[in-house]
């Protein structure tokens, strides 16, 4: 069965904006070594791929930002599952937009 799921954690008790990003992007890093499909977005990253799997990775992604530091993660977390019917896609759902998001990843370029 697959299932996509929108995944946010939320370091509850960062003493720094810095400090969340830190954390977080341990738990991207995470998420990009795994075997699913992923789209990271400004306040969610979105994994695709079979359901066990997905269900695994969201319950590890907990771990990752305690072990990064945090003391409290806040987790929210949408699913998708489909018994029958095609899921469907991130890149059905945004892909037609990727030219808006290249323009503003170029245009933002210079704050990182």
């Amino acid at each position: 069965m697959e299932c996509a799921v929108a995944i946010q954690v939320l370091p509850m008790d960062a003493a720094s904006d810095d400090e969340v990003v830190r954390i977080v992007d341990e738990v991207i890093d995470y998420l990009k070594s795994q075997p699913v499909s992923l789209f990271v977005g400004p306040f969610e990253s979105a994994i695709e791929g079979d359901y066990d799997l997905c269900m695994s990775i969201l319950a590890e992604c907990q771990r990752i930002a305690i072990a990064a530091g945090a003391g409290k993660v806040m987790t929210y977390a949408k699913i998708d599952v489909r018994a029958q019917e095609p899921l469907l896609t991130t890149e059905r759902k945004v892909g037609k937009y990727a030219q808006v998001n290249a323009a503003f990843d170029a245009s933002h370029s210079e704050e990182n």
